[in-house]
């Protein structure tokens, strides 16, 4: 499944997300996207843009378990990255958004924490994802195809809190 596709999807899981434990767990599916497009433009992209799709697969990678089955597990392509790119940064802004709340209200130690960890991983993946799109903004540049990444473990406790 394209980048973009997965990223309009995700969003809609977030948007009826209800409950804490499911805005946390869609707060770190979009980290899993985030990670599984920075693998595959980093392994399959442009040299010139390998660093920063790197340091975005990187910086996905801290503030969240990993999922059981993140639906970045079925990222296929990223056919169009700057707007797969637009698409990343959107949902990663309003997984942080849909966190505050959370976090202020958190009746719990650990969801404030667990929520405070993510909010700054979503922040640092959408600087990554900023220098990305800069690099991407010059001439167009063709679909970028790879296998995913490993975007969780198979540890069925991981994602569901």
């Amino acid at each position: 499944m394209d980048a973009t596709r997965l990223a309009v999807v995700t969003a809609a899981a977030l948007g009826a997300a209800r409950t804490e434990a499911e805005v946390v767990r869609e707060a770190w599916q979009a980290q899993a996207l985030a990670r599984a497009v920075g693998g595959i433009l980093a392994t399959a992209g442009p040299h010139a843009h390998s660093a920063e799709a790197r340091r975005l697969h990187e910086t996905a990678d801290t503030g969240a378990p990993p999922c059981v089955r993140p639906r970045a597990s079925r990222l296929t392509s990223v056919a169009d990255p700057p707007r797969a790119l637009d698409a990343l940064d959107a949902l990663l802004a309003e997984a942080a958004q849909a966190l505050i709340p959370l976090a202020a209200t958190a009746a719990e130690s650990g969801t404030y924490t667990d929520c405070m960890e993510t909010i700054e991983a979503l922040v640092n993946c959408r600087e990554a994802v900023d220098a990305l799109r800069g690099l991407w903004a010059g001439p167009a540049e063709e679909a970028v195809r790879g296998n995913p990444v490993d975007t969780g473990s198979d540890d069925p406790g991981r994602c569901a809190r």
